[in-house]
């Protein structure tokens, strides 16, 4: 019997976190219907022990992959080359699922007919801490306002108010085999890549009211934090220039309408905006103003649709006051720094 979801785990040096991750996906009732790829990604702690005991412990539900070391996205690509549910999804080791809505998410793809949704999205919590005993929020108590939950929409349809991120994010694992998708290895900030380069082979999309995904957002060094940021700007602009070459491909696809270029758009315009915001944490002065307005000038040039359609607010306010808002905005987030 086919697996109804594949949920890939890369894990790296994950021992502190890892158990209590895979705890919270192999859960009786479901253990069936659920394939787990467990992929340590070159560890040097006890990640790989941790791995194949859960595969001992859950034969046919957790697969273990043991790979040389490439980075996060490489630990997605496993997990797209070994997954054989129907649909699809990631969930970091040092994150962790609901129980209760893990199994409500396989309830629901279990009563899908022939007409199944190539993408399920729910919400998520942050949660400042490693367990469920953390305080946790929501970014929206409401994940999807505006919409009809459980009913098939097309993708068009709700394009414009749509932004599925990677912790929302259900795919069938068809979309991502058959068009052979890869994102970046050796290299951070690659979220954006896995959740546009399926969206040109997209047709449906459904929405759920849950917040399956646990984002854990207090771990020291993650990638997000500012200090990685200045650190791995490099790879930021690696995968920004990575997005404008996936924009300019798709929007010559005859599979790619309107509403579709426009979610894409919309979705780099996100990334850019925190492009600016790691501009605000170098040091502050005329020559790093002088930087952010090269950069939108050269945005404005060469992608003036991606300018044009801009979603947030801050770089419409930096671009209204001619950049010189650029001093106080950089000032308010060293502070925060």
């Amino acid at each position: 019997m086919q697996k109804l979801l594949s949920i890939v785990v890369p894990s790296y040096n994950a021992e502190k976190y890892l158990e209590y991750n895979l705890n919270s996906l192999c859960l009786e009732g479901i253990l069936d219907e659920l394939e787990v790829i467990a992929v340590d990604d070159g560890s040097k702690d006890s990640t790989p022990e941790i791995i194949d005991r859960y595969a001992d412990k859950y034969p046919g539900t957790v697969v273990p992959v043991h790979k040389e070391n490439g980075g996060h996205g490489s630990g997605i690509n496993a997990g797209i080359k070994h997954a054989t549910g129907l649909y699809f999804r990631v969930i970091d080791a040092d994150d962790w699922a609901n129980g209760e809505d893990l199994k409500n998410l396989i309830s629901y793809i279990k009563s899908l007919s022939d007409n199944l949704p190539d993408i399920i999205a729910g919400g998520f919590y942050w949660v400042y801490g490693h367990d469920d005993s953390a305080p946790y929020k929501a970014e929206f108590e409401k994940p999807f306002e505006g919409v009809e939950y459980k009913h098939i929409y097309k993708f068009d349809e709700v394009a414009e108010k749509a932004y599925i991120k990677m912790h929302s994010l259900t795919i069938r694992t068809e979309i991502l085999k058959k068009h052979d998708i890869k994102i970046d290895e050796h290299c951070y900030y690659v979220d954006t890549e896995y959740i546009l380069y399926p969206i040109p082979y997209v047709d449906t999309v459904v929405f759920l009211d849950d917040h399956l995904y646990r984002y854990s957002i207090s771990r020291a060094g993650q990638s997000m934090n500012p200090q990685q940021m200045m650190k791995n700007k490099t790879q930021y602009d690696h995968v920004l220039e990575e997005l404008f070459k996936f924009y300019e491909k798709a929007s010559t696809m005859e599979c790619v309408s309107d509403k579709k270029r426009l979610y894409i758009e919309h979705l780099i315009s996100r990334v850019y905006a925190s492009r600016i915001k790691i501009l605000l944490w170098d040091r502050i002065s005329p020559a790093t103003r002088k930087e952010l307005i090269n950069m939108e000038e050269n945005l404005k040039k060469k992608y003036p649709e991606i300018y044009r359609n801009n979603v947030i607010k801050v770089v419409d306010l930096f671009r209204t006051s001619g950049y010189w808002l650029y001093y106080p905005a950089a000032v308010v987030q060293h502070l925060k720094k």
